[in-house]
């Protein structure tokens, strides 16, 4: 075994964990909202249960090879064994109630609707193209004009999220916000344009490197990937939850 190996093995049960811890943190939260907000922490529970399960399931199925002599390639192959189809399909739906966290929090009643419908099919494009992009470097044997050209397709895809975003983020009325409320967009849309970019640089480890140390490495800076996504952004936004419920508390007193 080597760095590489020991690094993305315990990268699930450290995602695993950290997800289960955030799952308990949330429902702490859940009987102080309601409405929207508590729709907000109710994504976020489903988001880090369904991670956590994930990430220790593979962490389990990859003790007999961490015990062994197993290398890289083994654990490459391991990792192989969930069907493409299961991996996107998590994403896609993780993915999803990620963005919309966007327009729930900004509220509905500021962007529309058509913002929140909007994020959902570039999102639902920007992870299609990805598997396949993937599904192209799989049935090619390594880097193919095809996969480039769906990975590209993504990126764009990815950046035109972003506009998006920044536009109804610039849109929004700062006095119509409370500053909890205004931070965690600004740091969301920070993480959103660090932390998504994990994903595409994951899948060009895959297509650059030898296949074995790519899928390894991939799946590394995913998990990576899926604590700040994850775990990091959920503690967010159910904090400025709490502080929104409480100025909304506070006004109606008032």
């Amino acid at each position: 075994m080597n760095t590489l190996f020991n690094l993305t093995y315990f990268s699930f049960l450290a995602c695993g964990l950290a997800s289960f811890l955030a799952v308990i943190y949330f429902l702490t939260q859940a009987p102080h909202l309601k409405g929207r907000l508590r729709l907000l922490v109710l994504l976020n529970i489903l988001i880090c249960a369904v991670s956590s399960g994930l990430h220790l399931y593979f962490f389990a199925q990859l003790q007999p090879l961490a015990a062994g002599a197993a290398g890289i390639d083994e654990m490459a192959a391991a990792i192989g064994n969930l069907p493409l189809i299961v991996r996107y399909g998590y994403w896609l739906a993780t993915t999803l109630m990620l963005i919309l966290m966007f327009p729930l929090l900004m509220g509905l009643e500021r962007v529309g609707t058509g913002f929140a419908l909007t994020l959902v099919l570039i999102d639902t494009g920007m992870i299609a193209t990805g598997y396949l992009g993937e599904q192209a470097t799989l049935a090619g044997g390594g880097a193919t004009t095809m996969a480039f050209f769906w990975f590209s397709v993504s990126g764009l895809l990815w950046l035109a999220m972003t506009v998006s975003i920044f536009q109804a983020l610039h849109r929004l009325p700062s006095d119509a916000l409370i500053p909890a409320q205004r931070d965690a967009l600004v740091y969301m849309f920070f993480f959103f344009l660090v932390g998504w970019a994990i994903f595409p640089a994951g899948f060009f480890y895959a297509i650059v490197f030898d296949s074995g140390v790519g899928v390894v490495l991939r799946e590394f800076t995913v998990n990576i990937g899926d604590i700040v996504n994850k775990v990091i952004w959920g503690v967010l936004v159910v904090y400025a939850a709490r502080e929104i419920s409480r100025a909304m508390t506070t006004e109606t007193q008032g």
